[in-house]
């Protein structure tokens, strides 16, 4: 029944989406691996742009209302009487969970400077107002059997089943307070800057980005007591294309061509309630970065490209990737005790993906967890699953 409910759910989100009659549509429906083996949508963004007339001649300026929502696995990271990492001292009871979210970001951006594409602009600042509502649930496969009665939010002893955490005030995940209800507010400010040669399997140059969100306590038209936060988000991406084989009779395709990536992500958090949301830290594998102050990540990886069939934007790839992480400072979450951490994260695999005219992607997944965090187990994992985008 808890199933039906959640797909029903994300079908109603959907529904109103041909209303939309105005300006243009950005349109991606993601799956969960963990979900039907990764095959059915778990949740959809759309975006559609208010007209409006350039405010620089030949870079764009936009204003437009994104909508995310669906179904997400999250899992308890702290501990919710005192906010203790549980990765230290990995807990008896399960600690996957279910998310019914929608976020809603209504953004104005504006571009300056000519790039190597005429399409983008070199540099992109852009201000958005934000909301997030989330209701956490138990994890879809709970009560599936009489082996799997224990929830992270209730307990089952002697057929009796009682709430695990009473009285507990969810420092440690504060977005679970309470009903486990939240509407929060947040304003977000930020510049983008571009200059790649993206050519959808040939890449060269470097992108870069810097964003600032602030959700006070004291933030107007919200509901729930999980958030006062101040983040500081800032990415780098490199790429260089290392060999590229072109197609005789249609020379601007490619039989193989080979990129190196690299994307480096800093993050820094201060405030008394940081809800999971925004914490980041997550690489490929169960094992998370901890949540600390300072959180650094970086993937490095070699994508085989080709060949592409008949157009520019179907074709194979092969993905080798690594990724590593590190937290630092103090952790977030723990109220008045000061504990402060220096903890990495690693693991590596590869991604086999096809893509369908730049629309429809398929894709397996399989790696490694090796440096889990305070000696979490490692191990092999895999992942299969279908995207759509417009």
């Amino acid at each position: 029944m808890k199933r039906i409910i959640m797909l029903l759910l994300i079908l109603a989100s959907i529904m109103p989406l041909p209303a939309i009659g105005f300006g243009y549509h950005v349109f991606d429906i993601r799956t969960e691996s963990e979900f039907g083996e990764g095959i059915f949508p778990t949740s959809v963004k759309y975006q559609f742009n208010f007209p409006m007339p350039d405010f620089i001649e030949g870079r764009r300026t936009v204003l437009a209302f994104r909508l995310d929502n669906g179904l997400m696995y999250r899992t308890l990271r702290q501990d919710p009487d005192t906010g203790a990492i549980l990765a230290k001292d990995p807990p008896s009871y399960p600690t996957e969970y279910t998310v019914l979210f929608d976020e809603f970001n209504l953004f104005f951006a504006q571009g300056f400077g000519e790039t190597l594409d005429e399409d983008r602009d070199l540099i992109t600042a852009f201000i958005s107002l934000d909301g997030r509502f989330e209701n956490a649930y138990e994890r879809l496969s709970w009560l599936t059997s009489p082996d799997d009665m224990e929830g992270v939010f209730s307990t089952y002893d002697g057929g009796v089943r009682t709430e695990r955490f009473p009285s507990s005030s969810w420092i440690g995940a504060p977005e679970l307070a309470g009903s486990r209800s939240i509407f929060q507010t947040s304003v977000t400010a930020g510049v983008r800057f571009d200059w790649m040669d993206d050519d959808v399997t040939r890449r060269d140059g470097v992108r870069a980005a810097s964003y600032l969100r602030f959700s006070p306590s004291w933030m107007p038209v919200s509901y729930g007591d999980g958030a006062d936060f101040f983040l500081i988000w800032n990415e780098l991406e490199l790429s260089k294309t290392l060999l590229t084989i072109g197609q005789e009779r249609r020379p601007e395709l490619s039989w193989l061509s080979i990129v190196l990536d690299d994307k480096l992500m800093y993050r820094y958090i201060i405030g008394d309630k940081v809800p999971s949301y925004v914490q980041g830290g997550d690489i490929w594998g169960d094992n998370d970065v901890p949540n600390g102050s300072h959180v650094i990540m970086n993937r490095l990886s070699m994508t085989l490209y080709g060949p592409q069939i008949n157009s520019r934007d179907s074709f194979p790839s092969l993905m080798l990737f690594w990724d590593f992480g590190v937290a630092l400072g103090h952790v977030l979450n723990r109220g008045s005790v000061n504990e402060a951490i220096a903890e990495t994260v690693g693991s590596y695999g590869l991604r086999a993906e096809f893509v369908i005219f730049g629309i429809c992607k398929v894709y397996y997944e399989i790696g490694c967890s090796y440096d889990g965090a305070f000696s979490e187990p490692g191990g092999v994992e895999q992942r299969f699953g279908v995207t759509v985008g417009i």
